[in-house]
């Protein structure tokens, strides 16, 4: 059975936070699913994990989970919209941060006939001054409906490196093109793979590159459809796909999985978030289709 069947079929059902968001206990996970009138959709407590998307006049996904995907405590889901902070890469242990292998909490829930609207918070325990010895106060808004707006807030005395590490569905990555992303780019492997076209990119093999001069929209252009992706308060946008080989390799990917999947994340990597404990900084990404 296909993962996002399994969580929406799931009896393990905790309680009722509205009319459209329940609340249920996927293996070790806390889960809120939303079933909307203008979409579907369901975030982790851990993590503060969105971890899929799809409007309801959508035949797939928008924001895509790996039927492969791990739900087990303090470990990282991989699909959905992960959230690296406070820091992006393998610089310290866990890598890309602890924000997403720790519990947040739920705050805030509002729905109406445009959408559902989700508030959760997390702030310094013991569990994370084992990772990061400092105080801090993190908020993700979650705002899903017929488009997708995620925010991430924080507050703190110390600068944070993040990314929003969206992984949206495609049909063929084959037959994918990103636009919008910028000449300017720093490649993360050895393998030389330069783009056809300034500013835009197409698939042959592994990347694994952070645009450093993007626009504020990227388009991921697909068969059937153009994924608009709307960066605000960013600095840069990091695109990924395993291929063929590092696919094998992962044990919460299928074979075939780089397929049908791409990341496009929102970043703030060298530009990093010069945080105050007076207010909170904010970034984030709204989604959006077009035919």
């Amino acid at each position: 059975m296909p993962i996002i069947q399994a969580i929406q079929n799931c009896r393990n059902h905790i309680k009722t936070i509205s009319q459209h968001i329940n609340q249920i206990q996927f293996d070790e996970h806390a889960l809120c699913v939303i079933d909307h009138p203008l979409c579907q959709a369901a975030i982790s407590l851990q993590g503060a994990h969105l971890l899929y998307w799809q409007p309801t006049d959508e035949a797939s996904p928008v924001v895509w989970l790996s039927d492969n995907a791990l739900f087990k405590r303090g470990k990282a889901i991989r699909g959905g919209i992960p959230v690296c902070w406070p820091w992006f890469g393998n610089t310290l242990s866990p890598a890309h941060g602890f924000a997403r292998i720790v519990d947040w909490q739920l705050k805030y829930v509002h729905e109406d006939d445009q959408g559902v609207e989700l508030l959760l918070s997390l702030h310094q325990t013991d569990e994370t001054l084992q990772y990061w010895p400092h105080e801090f106060g993190l908020e993700m808004r979650f705002q899903l409906g017929k488009t997708c707006k995620v925010e991430l807030s924080c507050q703190g005395d110390f600068s944070a490196t993040s990314a929003l590490h969206s992984y949206f569905g495609v049909s063929d990555i084959h037959q994918v093109t990103i636009e919008g992303l910028g000449a300017d780019y720093i490649d993360k492997l050895s393998t030389v793979n330069p783009p056809k076209n300034v500013g835009s990119m197409t698939f042959d093999q592994e990347v694994d590159r952070i645009y450093t001069q993007p626009e504020p929209i990227s388009y991921i252009k697909d068969r059937h459809r153009s994924i608009k992706i709307q960066h605000f308060t960013y600095s840069d946008v990091v695109v990924w796909n395993p291929w063929v080989e590092k696919a094998k390799a992962m044990s919460d990917l299928a074979d075939n999985s780089y397929q049908h999947f791409v990341c496009v994340e929102t970043c703030r990597i060298h530009h990093p978030i010069m945080l105050t404990p007076q207010q909170f900084a904010r970034y984030g990404v709204e989604i959006s289709v077009e035919k």
